[in-house]
């Protein structure tokens, strides 16, 4: 054989080897490939990546967007992007995290540097270490088997739950639940503020295990429902999202659900079994989103009310808004100009307040 096919040979090995180790979901973990050749055979296929076009219309693949560019400022995150949040908003954060780049596992050793952060990646969930994960730590400390999918929940499963709520009020010694809770010192000398407490974004992961992730603040004496269990095939993310361009899959909803063509006509399913008017409108025929969405709204009606008359100071929430709850400076129940900013956040906790703002 002369020199000439023995390149082109070696050259189509060394591509399929390629693809098989990227995108061989079965695949064993293996020892590190030679490197190939800087330039390849020019007569020499190249592989094409499966699912690529996806992806790249994916949130994933918007490198550009707020979840992977929030960092940029290099004033004001000279660091880059912290440990405690690369797992969710870096490739190589997520590597880390997972132990594939032959860290420990289960934790982030490093921040990662910003221009780094060039969105969810291909090898993000196509790794040696992703092979064999089937299991997810909640943050209420609780681990459940979600098989593949485990890949997804890492990140959609949110950043709080009700232990860590119930940690706070343990931590500031507030045993009276209707009395405002005072700063307390923390090693330093400085004044650390009894705050809300949110769950971080779509917590998807937690709605869906519900009870057995213990996700929202469960009080106690009450009952909670575990997983949701819909027909069988549907019950995990990958069996109603896409896994690269991840929108749902609103066409096999229309298999059962009549009139359901968009994701927005999702909203108005209702099945038989959900009877009673959850509430109160005197609506029993719209959809469960707008069930929800009246739920919302009533708590947050209970929630000014409670905060006006016993935390003595009147709120207002906006969900775009860190950290989303203000305090309402003429008690109108509305946002006026200058309301909705940070130095204007709400101070008045109380530990009831507290749970019913983080649900």
């Amino acid at each position: 054989m002369n020199v000439k096919k023995f390149l082109i040979l070696l050259g189509a090995l060394v591509a399929i080897g390629a693809a098989v180790i990227a995108c061989g979901d079965n695949a064993s973990p293996t020892e590190a490939v030679t490197e190939a050749p800087t330039e390849p055979a020019a007569s020499a296929p190249l592989p094409d990546t499966p699912y690529l076009k996806e992806w790249q219309g994916s949130a994933h693949a918007d490198a550009a967007g707020e979840p992977f560019r929030h960092w940029d400022d290099a004033a004001e995150n000279p660091d880059g992007i912290p440990t405690a949040c690369a797992k969710c908003h870096s490739t190589a954060g997520y590597q880390d995290f997972l132990g594939a780049d032959g860290s420990e596992a289960g934790k982030v050793d490093a921040n990662v540097p910003a221009a780094s952060a060039q969105g969810v990646q291909c090898v993000a969930c196509h790794n040696a270490a992703t092979i064999s994960k089937t299991t997810v730590v909640f943050p209420s400390g609780a681990e459940i088997a979600a098989g593949d999918n485990a890949r997804c929940i890492e990140c959609h499963q949110g950043r709080e739950s009700k232990v860590s709520v119930d940690a706070q009020i343990e931590k500031f010694g507030a045993t009276d639940p209707d009395a405002v809770v005072a700063p307390i010192k923390d090693d330093k000398g400085n004044d650390v503020f009894f705050g809300s407490r949110n769950i971080h974004y779509y917590a998807a992961a937690a709605t869906l295990y519900g009870g057995m992730a213990r996700g929202g603040y469960e009080y106690e004496g009450m009952t909670y429902d575990a997983k949701n269990d819909h027909i069988e095939g549907y019950g995990s993310c990958s069996d109603c999202h896409d896994s690269h361009t991840l929108e749902g899959k609103v066409e096999q909803c229309a298999f059962c659900h009549e009139d359901v063509s968009s994701t927005d006509d999702l909203k108005d399913i209702r099945m038989v079994s959900s009877a009673p008017d959850y509430d109160g409108d005197g609506n029993v025929k719209e959809g469960m989103y707008y069930e929800i969405e009246g739920l919302q709204a009533a708590l947050l009606t209970e929630i000014q009310a409670y905060a006006a008359g016993t935390a003595g100071s009147a709120i207002l929430y906006d969900s775009a808004s860190y950290p989303y709850w203000f305090v309402d400076a003429n008690a109108n129940g509305s946002a006026d100009e200058g309301e909705i900013a940070y130095p204007n956040s709400y101070a008045s906790w109380t530990p009831r307040l507290l749970k019913a703002t983080y649900n």
